[in-house]
């Protein structure tokens, strides 16, 4: 059992190593400006969730009302994160090293007819106050990647943009996982812009 865990830490620790590059091609690949239609900039600006892209690349973006500390402290509340994230069964830090992270989440869709789990390990590398950047360390996708991004737009409001590339693996049917998953992603960003509020309007009222 020794040798065991201590084989585990090793490998997860090349693996915070060695993604190092792909973390910095991710942030470059992130540092474009959204372009949003007149359509969809009303929709934003209205509370509704913009989703754009199709089959694995998407880019998602949502208002919430709130603060930016708040917001980061959602972003990165990995433990509580099926307190409040939708079809999320667990979710627990597993390595911490600085701005550093790895977290084991199990993933549950339940659809009428359809019942399937699946585990990742992400590794997460933060840039405070503003920026997550991540990837799957191990897991039953073929690849996952992406960032979280947010941003103060006025002393209200919170812009998070989430962009994520997402391949399933080859005995999947790739048509059903995308409709899924692209309905995961929208009900992901609504949950959590009303976090994002809600903690900062409890925050706000037990100021006073």
């Amino acid at each position: 059992m020794f040798n065991y865990l201590k084989l585990t830490k090793i490998t997860l620790f090349i693996g915070l190593i060695s993604f190092s590059l792909n973390f910095t091609v991710l942030a470059q690949n992130a540092a474009s400006e959204v372009k949003l239609s007149t359509q969809e900039q009303t929709n934003l600006n209205q509370g509704k969730v913009i989703l754009k892209g199709e089959k694995g690349a998407y880019l998602g973006q949502v208002l919430a009302t709130g603060n930016l500390d708040t917001a980061w402290q959602v972003l990165t509340d990995y433990n509580n994160f099926p307190s409040f994230m939708p079809n999320i069964a667990s979710s627990k830090i597993v390595v911490e090293r600085g701005d550093r992270k790895i977290f084991e989440q199990v993933n549950v869709v339940d659809l009428l007819f359809f019942k399937e789990k699946f585990t990742v390990q992400i590794e997460a590398k933060e840039t405070k106050p503003y920026k997550v950047d991540f990837q799957q360390f191990q897991g039953d996708l073929k690849s996952l990647s992406g960032t979280w991004q947010i941003k103060q737009i006025n002393s209200r409001q919170i812009l998070v943009t989430h962009r994520v590339k997402v391949e399933p693996e080859s005995n999947t049917e790739k048509p059903f996982f995308y409709g899924i998953y692209e309905s995961y992603l929208e009900n992901t960003l609504k949950a959590i812009a009303q976090e994002i509020t809600q903690r900062s309007q409890s925050s706000k009222a037990n100021s006073y």
